[in-house]
């Protein structure tokens, strides 16, 4: 009871002591969201929507990987496809369309919804669709009541992404993936971590899907038109588009997030505030789950000596940011990536920098995920012009180089492939099977899909490979593939879609969703 109360003391002296200062943090992080007028503003049409959007049938809520897999012929399909083709749900599909409809980065919608509860539409924040900060606003215990609502979004796609292929229109079916990407760039210009990461994710997962929709055409109805993979190369531009790579940039709102708590929880000797650490540090690692509320102000109360000073903690927040930033703006195989990072480094002595390794999430998983979009749009783009030239011609080219300048402009280049370094410009690799095999025969290939377990699958001269060295480097003829660039286990697969692969392979063995 004397730790419940001595907790319940130090939540009340935060409550009362902390003042507004701090705030222009908030604004720092809101500043670019506040230039934008509202006819570019794509929250404004796309949340009133979600906000009626009804809840993804449970059995997707649980696994949220059974989306891109379930079969039209399956026990599931009919409650799927009815709560797709509901009202509330095309109002989704349709607001995502509108604010995608521009694809010129210049001119492009913006998820603008600045975070707290400053000009924000009320309607938003009784349905809790906002970034609530709290009082006083803190930006690191953001709750981001969009995202869960983001994620039933990217489920609704996957359903009606299979229900328009099953009613023969690929191409809805093509674009509406197009379109999520395109969404989800926008929320990679967003200033928290958790966002990003989402919209990374999503980007990837989306093209994945690109794929997948064009090879079961192509194994079915052959509905989609050359001139149509040809355009869609085209509008997935990885040079000027949405797409460029080195128009990501890193969130910036998790530093001002630390910086923020820095400036609230120390006193003005620079060291932690006896009366507000504890109970500021307890309500950030508790967000969410108040029932730990107590148990983490106690355990922050125990780090208040030992921590490091204010000027200390800022270095380090600084240190790791400037680190981040070399290694974002440095090649993949640049020497200093194989070093160990600043916020790692940190970690490993965190006994006195709690508040930053507690308020700074890391950042490095977006380097890999960022190599992973470089790989989804760039490997689609080859693979959906290899695919127009067999429809065009009845024929698979010989080498991805006549793909030009007829159905792709430019090849690009292969982020996981080593031979980049040094300025090098080395493209996927690419042979039909039994054709370019020596010994002439169909190639075995053993696929590692995500949470799957794995299967093998016997390709012929049907269809074409285009794969990456991947995770390892090492080109391993596609023999042992999975659909994770990063993944160390043989060659990252880009066609035919360990997505299509493992849908078929379900439905043989009697196991599809």
């Amino acid at each position: 009871m004397a730790t419940l109360l001595r907790a319940l003391t130090l939540l009340l002296a935060f409550t009362a002591a902390v003042p507004a200062a701090g705030d222009n943090f908030v604004d720092t992080v809101n500043a670019d969201f506040a230039r934008i007028p509202e006819n570019r503003r794509s929250d404004l049409v796309l949340l009133p929507v979600l906000i009626e959007m009804q809840p993804p049938p449970e059995l997707l809520l649980q696994r949220a990987d059974r989306a891109a897999l379930v079969l039209p012929s399956g026990p599931v399909w009919d409650a799927l496809e009815t709560w797709a083709a509901a009202d509330a749900q095309q109002a989704v599909l349709a607001a995502l369309a509108t604010i995608t409809e521009e694809t010129n980065p210049r001119r492009a919608m913006q998820f603008a919804l600045p975070y707290g509860i400053n000009g924000v539409p009320t309607g938003f924040i009784r349905a809790g669709i906002h970034a609530e900060l709290g009082d006083p606003p803190t930006l690191a215990g953001a709750q981001l009541g969009y995202m869960d609502r983001f994620d039933w979004m990217k489920l609704l796609v996957d359903i009606e992404t299979t229900r328009l292929i099953e009613q023969g229109q690929p191409e809805d079916a093509i674009n509406i993936n197009l379109d999520l990407a395109a969404f989800a760039r926008q929320i990679a210009d967003r200033k928290l971590g958790q966002e990003v990461e989402w919209a990374y994710e999503t980007i990837a997962a989306a093209m994945r899907r690109v794929r997948d929709a064009v090879y079961v055409d192509s194994k079915g109805a052959r509905a989609l038109s050359a001139q149509f993979l040809t355009d869609t190369v085209e509008s997935i531009d990885v040079d000027r588009g949405l797409y460029r790579v080195d128009r990501f940039r890193l969130p910036e709102g998790d530093r001002q997030s630390a910086l923020q708590l820095v400036e609230r929880v120390f006193d003005s000797a620079g060291r932690p505030d006896q009366a507000i650490f504890p109970a500021a540090m307890a309500e950030m690692a508790a967000t969410g789950r108040p029932l730990r509320l107590f148990g983490e102000a106690g355990r922050w109360a125990e780090q208040v000596d030992a921590h490091a000073d204010a000027a200390q903690t800022r270095n380090a927040i600084s240190g790791i940011y400037n680190d981040w930033s070399t290694r974002w703006n440095s090649g993949a195989f640049d020497p200093i990536q194989r070093t160990r990072s600043a916020y790692r480094s940190l970690g490993q002595r965190s006994e006195g920098y709690g508040l930053v390794t507690e308020s700074v999430p890391d950042l490095g998983r977006l380097f890999d995920l960022r190599k992973a979009i470089q790989a989804e749009t760039v490997g689609t783009r080859v693979a959906l012009a290899a695919h127009a030239l067999t429809v065009a011609t009845g024929a698979k080219a010989t080498s991805l180089a006549l793909l030009r300048p007829r159905y792709i402009d430019d090849l690009g280049v292969d982020p996981f492939n080593p031979n980049t370094d040094l300025g090098n410009r080395p493209e996927f690799l690419y042979f039909v099977p039994e054709r370019d095999d020596v010994n002439g025969e169909p190639h075995r290939m053993n696929v590692a899909p995500r949470l799957r377990t794995n299967f093998s699958v016997l390709l012929t001269d049907d269809d074409f490979v285009v794969y990456s060295p991947g995770g390892n480097g090492a080109d391993d003829r596609a023999i042992n593939v999975s659909d994770n660039p990063s993944d160390i286990f043989g060659d990252y697969l880009v066609w035919p879609p360990v997505l299509s692969l493992t849908r078929e392979h379900l439905r043989q063995t009697g196991a599809s969703e």
